[in-house]
């Protein structure tokens, strides 16, 4: 008999822990799991060959639902596949159940076919990982199996979330014969209760005594999801107390702040340095902006995380807070409006601190606008705006890395759209951006944008070699042919090595793949291919779509450098 009934309990402990979603990559060794997820009715399976692009759809998938979604695989480098999506998602902390098949541990290292060491194979970029026993029969074999199942969706799901990986030691057969049957049988779940942290009086008080020292005070969003109500509370402290508030676009804040940093700042703009950073969030984009608090160090930095590893982005941490923003700002907000309320507004806080930022932001933004108004040369920068700038309200964008992120950053988000950033700034790869938009696309009814340069969308081509694209997928690929970024770094741009081993350059066009891969396909080389194309892809259709911009990268590079060369800064 071919059934592993624990192996099929596998699946309903999932489902009953709600798990619904699987991403699997064919294989024998699997086989096991792959029937026991694709039969069971509360599990929605879909099949990918690319085991790196089945895991960063796997991971779309699961950033947008906000819970687990599971991937399988057979054993040997099948496995390895996984690992960049893995890594992704550990540090963007984004909730996998990652099943790969194994051979028994005997048949390890002994010349056999699809064997290699996958035992704990994803290292520091698993919150855990398990090894099955071969022994599926004993009584305490099956418990073992249970629990682990248990336990792996608990941790997943656990702050911080992330992924979790169980590994499967399999025995042939296989495969169920004609006359045996799967069965799915209610199993034991064990439950795990979240908390909610809070600090004791006497030491938010003292933080609270702290914060009204500093005049200069400043916070700063990392990556992180729309928050409304925190956008609301961060609006107050700025208006009422004249505290800064800055924010990436990944950090997809809401409303009048900071986000044009990146092309204003500067070490020696001592005026914008803070006496006290709170910072929340995960990365942030501006390595100008880190390279600014680095070397003006405030006298106390509050970072908020939950979680226990010491997070210190900008070597200057003073205190780790173990709130959520919302909460902490609430109760912040709360107090300083008791204070003030009890001291008749009569100690209004100083409010030049946040006029020089503001000055700057205002400058700046004008500065963008009219140089991608006036300027007559085709280039991508101004593309990247006039796309932006078209996106639909209540729509997703996803912004590949490299350039992509860093133009998107400069250009900014109408925040009145409701649209909400993502961006694989957990490890900042290129590999996988297309894919977890697709499985973005997959989990939403939402129309889903990618952003994507021309080497990350070629190098992740496979997430298209599928069956499952949606039709709110609209991918807009930058194609310059070769990639910006290193004509924008002193150290390779000055180097006779730049055009042959640091750009990739290559001469595709997506035509092709777009025919393939059942594609609407548009095509813009100048001003006004690209107003037509971007009003085509901007509406709703029965069809997925891509549109190709295609520019020259030496008047890109050249066109960004004259772009921030010619910002005047204000007077001081």
């Amino acid at each position: 008999m071919a059934i592993l009934q624990p192996i099929i309990n596998i699946a309903e402990i999932l489902a009953q822990k709600g798990v619904t979603e699987a991403v699997i990559s064919p294989g024998s060794r699997n086989a096991p799991l792959t029937i026991a997820l694709v039969r069971h009715p509360k599990i929605r399976t879909r099949s990918i060959s690319d085991e790196r692009s089945a895991a960063f759809i796997a991971m779309g998938m699961a950033q947008v639902s906000e819970r687990p979604v599971a991937i399988c695989c057979t054993s040997g480098s099948a496995a390895y596949n996984y690992a960049p999506a893995v890594a992704e998602a550990f540090f963007q902390e984004i909730p996998l159940i990652i099943l790969t098949a194994d051979r028994p541990a005997e048949w390890i290292h002994q010349h056999d076919g699809q064997t290699i060491f996958q035992d704990t194979i994803f290292g520091k970029h698993v919150k855990a990982s398990w090894s099955l026993g071969t022994d599926y029969t004993h009584p305490d074999a099956q418990w073992h199996i249970q629990r682990v199942v248990n336990e792996a969706v608990n941790l997943a799901n656990a702050f911080p979330k992330g992924p979790v990986h169980i590994n499967v030691p399999l025995r042939e057969p296989f495969y169920p014969t004609a006359d045996e049957t799967i069965r799915f049988e209610p199993q034991r779940i064990i439950e795990r209760f979240a908390t909610e942290t809070q600090l004791p009086k006497s030491v938010w008080f003292e933080l609270l005594e702290r914060f009204q020292q500093y005049d200069k005070i400043l916070i700063a969003g990392g990556q992180d999801k729309p928050n409304e109500a925190l956008s609301k509370t961060l609006q107050k402290l700025q208006e009422e107390f004249n505290v800064v508030v800055l924010g990436d676009v990944i950090t997809n804040l809401q409303g009048d702040f900071i986000t044009k940093q990146d092309l204003f700042i500067n070490n020696e703009l001592d005026e914008l340095a803070p006496e006290l950073l709170i910072t929340f969030g995960k990365s942030f984009i501006s390595k100008a902006f880190k390279g600014f608090i680095r070397n003006n160090k405030p006298v106390e930095h509050w970072h908020l995380q939950l979680d226990e590893h010491l997070i210190d982005t900008f070597q200057s941490l003073t205190h780790s807070i173990p709130l959520k923003p919302e909460v902490f700002f609430d109760r912040l907000l709360e107090d300083l409006d008791f204070e003030a309320f009890k001291n008749g507004d009569s100690d209004e806080r100083d409010g030049s601190y946040l006029a020089a930022w503001q000055k700057y932001q205002w400058k700046a933004q004008q500065h963008c606008e009219q140089f991608l108004t006036d300027i007559g040369t085709w280039h991508e920068l101004y593309a990247y705006k006039q796309i932006i700038d078209s996106l639909p309200h209540n729509c997703q964008l996803h912004v590949a890395n490299s350039m992509a992120v860093r133009y998107t950053n400069h250009i900014g988000i109408d925040t009145h759209k409701n649209i909400e950033v993502f961006a694989n700034r957990g490890t900042s790869g290129i590999d996988g951006c297309v894919s977890t938009a697709v499985g973005a696309a997959l989990a939403t009814d939402q129309p889903v944008y990618l952003l994507v340069g021309d080497v990350a969308f070629f190098y992740d081509r496979n997430a298209l070699w599928n069956i499952y694209l949606p039709a709110n997928l609209k991918i807009i690929l930058m194609n310059n042919h070769g990639g910006v970024i290193f004509r924008m770094i002193d150290g390779p741009s000055k180097q006779p090595e730049l055009e042959g081993y640091f750009e990739t350059q290559q001469n595709f066009t997506a035509e092709l793949t777009a025919k393939e891969s059942g594609l609407d396909y548009f095509l813009a080389t100048n001003f006004g291919q690209l107003t037509e194309a971007v009003s085509r892809i901007m509406q709703i259709t029965d069809s997925p779509q891509l549109l190709e911009v295609q520019t020259d990268a030496k008047v890109n590079a050249e066109m960004f450098k004259q772009y921030k060369r010619s910002f005047v800064m204000p007077a001081r």
